[in-house]
């Protein structure tokens, strides 16, 4: 079986990685290690990763892509398992990822994020939206995509390092990752035994039409001809400077908190 090195960046989400990293303590494949990517928290995030037993590598003010790539050069396992600090994982995920990459030609796997904290409505749009995914990904020939999302994406570390990593400077450097290993070889997502539960918490904070106009990018995962549009260039650079003040506003919010609480 392969050893597999379960990566995670974080900054100020205490409230979430110890579900995250208690859910990675229940799984029943054990050859894995954890490496925690903080962005310079101002919380107990540290600690708390310290405390579960993960490698933690600080790096202030280090957006998410480079954290994750840097965190792959170090990482030992042949498989690097993508994630974030708000997703749960079900008891056999490990497992059933490494069932798959027994396949030796299979380069990547991914599966669907399950929004565990919302309304039936969001519920139920992510459902549809996962439901594409999967029904891109398995079809034939020159229409086959590989919607990839660092929420929960397994690749080999050697085909990773190959293909450059995630490009840093896009927002959407998960979904053309995902085209690029659609490309070098074989990649399979699955709906069932391989998924996830995630935090609906931003369509929550940002409310649905702000939400779904902010990820409207993701429309080149499956329309490639869209990624040279200039809309889509244009939501690009939009969404990449929202999710920068939104950690920064992450960051000031918990300060102030524990500074009042003094």
């Amino acid at each position: 079986m392969p050893h597999i090195s379960v990566i995670v960046p974080a900054l100020n989400e205490e409230k979430y990685i110890k579900n995250l990293l208690a859910s990675l303590k229940k799984q029943n494949f054990r050859d894995f290690d954890i490496i925690v990517v903080d962005g310079g928290s101002t919380d107990e995030t540290v600690a708390i990763s310290k405390a579960f037993g993960a490698s933690t590598l600080v790096l202030p003010n280090v957006k998410e892509f480079p954290s994750r790539n840097k965190a792959a050069e170090i990482a030992t396992g042949e498989i690097l398992l993508f994630t974030g600090a708000d997703v749960i994982f079900p008891d056999k995920l490990l497992h059933n990822i490494t069932e798959r990459f027994k396949d030796p030609k299979l380069i990547a796997v991914a599966g669907p994020g399950i929004p565990y904290d919302t309304s039936f409505v969001y519920r139920t749009e992510f459902f549809l939206y996962n439901c594409v995914r999967f029904f891109f990904a398995h079809l034939p020939g020159s229409l086959h995509r590989f919607s990839s999302s660092t929420n929960l994406l397994g690749v080999r570390k050697s085909v990773f390092i190959e293909l450059g990593g995630l490009d840093p400077d896009d927002v959407n450097a998960d979904g053309m990752l995902g085209r690029k290993l659609g490309k070098k070889g074989k990649v399979w997502f699955s709906f069932f035994k391989i998924k996830a539960y995630t935090s609906a918490r931003r369509i929550e904070s940002m409310g649905g039409w702000t939400f779904n106009l902010h990820f409207i990018y993701v429309l080149e995962n499956f329309f490639p001809f869209l990624s040279k549009s200039s809309l889509i260039q244009k939501v690009k650079n939009k969404s990449g400077q929202n999710h920068s003040d939104m950690r920064k506003a992450t960051s000031k919010e918990i300060s102030t908190e524990r500074y009042s609480n003094k």
